[in-house]
């Protein structure tokens, strides 16, 4: 599974593998990171995770133990790790290109993978705000909030609920 995690200004792409190894639940994550002389550089460790609560991970991260909490923010993660507390961004490359499925037409919306439609939440005539939410995809599991790419009035639904729809299919018009 691949992620981009950002915290701070640096952004990683980071790869998590379940490490074939003899030992318990061992994950294997790698990292690609480019320095500021423009150079790749990859790191790779290995993560034993337990997860006693919701908001509490103990790690064994290449032999060292950490302990850190995690609470969902609007915007990713906050983590805290031995008192320091990080904002961190976490984007699955399948939700980044879910959202990224607005047509450069401006106020089309499309998917860029298949799935099902769960909500609608607009009808045509309704005025919208950009980033107001839509539709509600799921794709692989997870639901996705398909957004308004511009202010305008809704023109066309071109879906509804229950639909299962296919890669570049068209669910909303917004007429500016």
């Amino acid at each position: 599974m691949k992620y981009e995690i950002t915290i701070g200004e640096t952004t990683r792409l980071v790869t998590i593998e379940r490490d074939t190894g003899d030992g318990p639940a061992t994950h294997r994550l790698t990292w690609i990171e480019t320095d500021t002389d423009g150079t790749e550089r990859n790191e790779t460790h290995l993560v034993d995770l337990l997860r006693p609560s919701p908001e509490a991970f103990h790690m064994l991260i290449d032999g060292e133990s950490w302990e850190a909490g995690c609470v969902a923010s609007p915007d990713g993660y906050l983590v805290d790790v031995v008192g320091l507390t990080l904002a961190v961004g976490v984007v699955d490359p399948r939700r980044k290109a879910l959202q990224l499925g607005v047509a450069s037409a401006g106020g089309l919306l499309s998917t860029q993978m298949p799935g099902r439609i769960v909500r609608v939440m607009v009808a045509v005539g309704d005025v919208v705000k950009k980033g107001q939410p839509l539709i509600v995809i799921e794709a692989m599991k997870m639901e996705n909030e398909m957004k308004s790419p511009i202010d305008g009035t809704i023109g066309e639904v071109y879906v509804s609920m229950g639909n299962t729809v296919e890669t570049g299919a068209k669910l909303v018009r917004v007429d500016a």
